[in-house]
This record gives structure tokens, sequence and C-alpha cells, in this order.
């Protein structure tokens, strides 16, 4: 399938994609889904394995984000704690973003400035303007599920502009959430198992635009290979294959880009 990317750096096809009206986000934000969509299912299995590590060590835990020091710390009940750096990635409240470079408590010139950049280069204008509006017609409930998935959006365009990650969104009493890149959490990287056995559970959790977008990106930033083709159905709905060299995926899409059907076989190395 031609429309997709070959390489990360051609993410700026997407943003192509969205202006044309061929990649819509309902809720705006159509250049910023463009990015972020690209590295959401790597994302997301660095989040599940930064998840997994603070379960391991330290149980039950909670969390203090000190911007002003960049660094967060995770603490359990019998003392244990694990602190790390942290940049302020963007503050999200129920009326707007406001980018971490463009908040007192970030830095203009740090690492959340590399958003700045991507939109600067790509002609993303939400990545470019030092606050972004929010929708204004949200119900209580729904301005905090919009929240979640706003700041998970968020954190995967940053993990896309900086090749940072994981992110962790912390969320403070009055409902402000505030997105942080993790820059020196070491994590393994996710092998082809960690995806295939979490199948399709973490494709029904990304909050993305378009799922093939965020299964080309994580093969392409992981060094797999994928290849597209037109299936034999009516429709001729795109299916992908992907292979780490040993062990190979299939996935079936709709015309929408939402994946229907999944199988794997895994070998081991």
């Amino acid at each position: 399938m031609a429309d997709w990317p070959q390489r990360q750096s051609d993410v700026g096809r997407l943003c192509d994609i969205a202006v044309s009206g061929r990649y819509r986000d309902d809720m705006k934000f159509d250049g910023l889904h463009a990015v972020a969509d690209y590295a959401a299912l790597y994302a997301l299995l660095r989040q599940d394995s930064l998840a997994t590590v603070l379960d391991d060590e330290l149980g039950d835990y909670c969390v203090e984000a000190d911007a002003d020091h960049a660094t967060m710390t995770f603490s359990a009940e019998g003392g244990q704690s694990i602190t790390t750096a942290a940049d302020l990635i963007a503050i999200l409240d129920d009326h707007a973003i406001t980018w971490g470079w463009a908040h007192p408590a970030g830095q203009r010139d740090g690492i959340a400035s590399a958003l700045r950049k991507t939109g600067s280069d790509l002609g993303i204008d939400e990545l470019t303007d030092p606050t972004v509006s929010l929708p204004v017609r949200l119900s209580a409930g729904e301005v905090d599920q919009y929240l979640d998935e706003t700041a998970d959006i968020v954190g995967s365009a940053a993990v896309q502009s900086t090749g940072v990650s994981p992110y962790y969104t912390v969320r403070l009493d009055d409902g402000t959430r505030q997105v942080y890149l993790l820059t020196d959490f070491s994590l393994p990287e996710p092998s082809f198992a960690d995806f295939a056995t979490k199948m399709p559970g973490v494709m029904n959790a990304i909050a993305v635009n378009d799922h093939r977008v965020a299964v080309h990106g994580m093969a392409a930033r992981l060094g797999w290979h994928i290849s597209w083709r037109s299936a034999d159905d009516i429709g001729r709905s795109p299916t992908c294959e992907l292979t780490d060299g040993t062990s190979r995926a299939h996935i079936d899409f709709d015309r929408k880009g939402r994946p229907r059907g999944y199988r794997c076989e895994l070998i081991a190395s």
C-alpha cells in the first residue's frame, strides 16, 4: 500500500494525508494525531513495560513529579523508591494544552522543544502554538475521558518527536494532567513476542485515528519488516505481514484502518 510510510522520516506524508481530509480526528488535532499515531503502538508497549517494572519492584506506589527539578519519584509504602529524570512535555486542563516549552515550569529549549520543531518542520500549528484550545462542548464526564485520551496522544507525539520513551501522565487533584518524558528510565525494547502476545488488547487500547499507521510506525522503529497488500474481499481491505526475521504476524484491517483479524506464529530464537 503506497499510502503508508516506509521510514520514520516519512511521517510528514501523514500530515499531507491529514490536511487532504483522508485522515481525520473528529475532535480536531489532525496534524498532532498524524505524528502521535506513528509512535502510539510502540509507546504503549513501552508504557506496559514501565508498569511491569514498577509493579514488580514497588508493588503499590505513589508518584511525585517535580517539574522544577525535572525529576519524578515512584514511592512504595515500605520505603522503596525509584527516582528518574523527567522532562515536562505538556500540561492539560479542561480548556487547553500548554506545551512544556511554553510553560513556566518547563524549559523553552529543553526536550519538549522537539515537538515545536516537529510542528515547524511539518507545518502543524497545534505543535508550534504555545497553547492549544480544547473542545468546549463537553460534559464533565466527557472532559475527563477526553483529557486521558489527549494526554496519550501528546505523549505519543513526544515519543515520535524526541525518540525518548516512556512517557508518564500525572493526574493532579484538580483534574489537570501533566505529561512527562522519563529520559533516563532504562527499559528493554519491545520484543516481537511482547507485541504478539498482547494483541489484540494493545490495539484496542491506543487512541489513534488509523491503526495501520501505528503498526507501521512500530515496525519501522524496531527494525521489523512489514509489507502491505489488499485482501481478496469485495472491499479490497488492507492486510499486513510483520516479521522480525524469525516470528511472523498477520493483521487484517477494514477500510477505515481498524483491525478486524489477527494471527501470529511465534518461533523461539
